[in-house]
């Protein structure tokens, strides 16, 4: 199985008024992973499933992956929310509906410590991504901690290029 990281793009900043959950990308941040995303088309990749943060900014970036690869709807799971469980990410990946290739879209840190936990079983910091970035992790077997190899690590710019190339 191959499961690609995906942070979310750049969103707006949160407004006094306005909750976390609720910031939008913004229009540049869009514009971006839809090159961004043009890479991944470029390195031929399809998605079998989309698994998504609820909160808006990822729900709008797991929506542009689906629009541009194209793949399928994408369906929020609250385990990629902030504060939400790894085991949770594990038993999404584990169903026996999700596929070969499947996308999970959120946030940082948590993103990096699992990326983290996946490759080594141990949840650090120490594998951030950037805003709109992306790794490939790969599942020999069934998604578990330390079950994953790193396959690759990339940029937006890195995927930009990729698109452009």
């Amino acid at each position: 199985m191959k499961v690609y990281v995906v942070r979310h793009a750049e969103a707006e900043e949160q407004h006094s008024g306005g909750g976390d959950a609720e910031r939008e990308l913004t229009r540049e941040g869009r514009a971006q992973f839809e090159q961004a995303v043009g890479g991944l088309a470029a390195l031929g990749i399809g998605l079998d499933k989309i698994l998504t943060s609820p909160l808006v900014r990822a729900r709008q970036t797991a929506e542009i992956l689906a629009r541009i690869l194209p793949g399928p709807k994408p369906v929020e799971i609250e385990a990629l929310a902030p504060g939400g469980r790894f085991e949770a990410v594990f038993r999404a990946l584990r169903d026996p509906d999700t596929g070969r290739e499947v996308a999970l879209v959120g946030h940082e840190p948590a993103l990096g410590a699992f990326l983290s936990l996946a490759t080594t079983g141990i949840a650090s910091d120490g594998t951030p991504l950037k805003k709109g970035g992306i790794a490939c992790l790969k599942f020999p077997g069934e998604p578990r901690p330390k079950g994953a190899t790193l396959a690759w690590l990339l940029t937006p710019k890195q995927l930009r290029l990729l698109g452009e190339g």
